[in-house]
């Protein structure tokens, strides 16, 4: 047991928290707030803010709207857990309303349309358009771990083996049953998204096909390819063996 979580700890150090997601995320939050305020705001009605307007108001907010602003919010809170399916789902979620949005406006009649919508309209896409990009930018490691399962969390293990990958013999730092992270001490010139073959000598006698997720002149970090059922099949027997579980 202590070993695990030695484990899991390792892991969280060798990711630098992305302060940028941290930010758009809290905006997240807030904005559908102060996307209902600014709205009532421009409705021309002077004392808004007075509970009984206010509440009549957002009783008038359409069902759909609601939808969208639930997602938003839902959205920045799913922000906070570095991810891929959860920042996923915030940038699909930016797209929709950038687009909805758009839709409205394209659609709309342009005599109904007064600059308070305008500015609104404005704002959510800008916010939109920068979410994007902000979550585009630390897609990666080592915000990231683009290791992990879409759905699950996969457990790693610091266990060292002998590997071999470019004729080279080299040791693993981590172990999981979807990638390695192997010790260098110079960098063997490999780039990410590269396809390398790596050789278990004490797991499986065949090569595994691997993706380079990242390359250092201390570390490499691969991800084993699809439609490897027999090495992966052998090297959960190896884990086991190895951490008892």
């Amino acid at each position: 047991m202590a070993s695990r979580t030695s484990v899991k700890a390792s892991n969280e150090v060798g990711l630098k928290k992305p302060i940028g997601v941290y930010i758009l995320a809290i905006l997240f939050i807030i904005a559908p707030l102060g996307n209902i305020l600014i709205s009532f705001a421009g409705a021309g009605v002077s004392n808004w803010y007075e509970p009984s307007i206010f509440f009549v108001f957002l009783q008038s907010i359409p069902l759909f709207d609601w939808v969208w602003l639930t997602l938003l919010f839902v959205a920045g809170v799913s922000l906070f857990r570095p991810h891929k399916l959860s920042w996923s789902f915030a940038i699909a979620t930016l797209l929709f309303i950038l687009c909805l949005n758009a839709y409205r406006m394209f659609y709309a009649d342009m005599s109904s349309i007064t600059p308070q919508y305008l500015k609104v309209f404005s704002i959510l896409a800008l916010f939109c358009t920068f979410g994007v990009l902000i979550i585009a930018f630390y897609f990666r490691f080592p915000y990231l771990d683009r290791r992990a399962n879409w759905i699950k969390n996969i457990e790693r293990f610091n266990l060292k083996t002998e590997v071999q990958i470019n004729q080279m013999k080299l040791l693993t730092d981590s172990v999981s049953v979807t990638g390695c992270r192997i010790i260098t001490q110079e960098s063997i010139n490999l780039k990410p998204n590269e396809t390398v073959q790596l050789q278990f000598t004490e797991i499986h006698t065949l090569p595994v096909n691997c993706t380079v997720i990242d390359s250092t002149d201390k570390h490499v970090r691969l991800e084993f390819a699809s439609g490897q059922e027999v090495f992966v099949g052998k090297l959960k027997s190896w884990l086991r063996t190895k951490t008892g579980s």
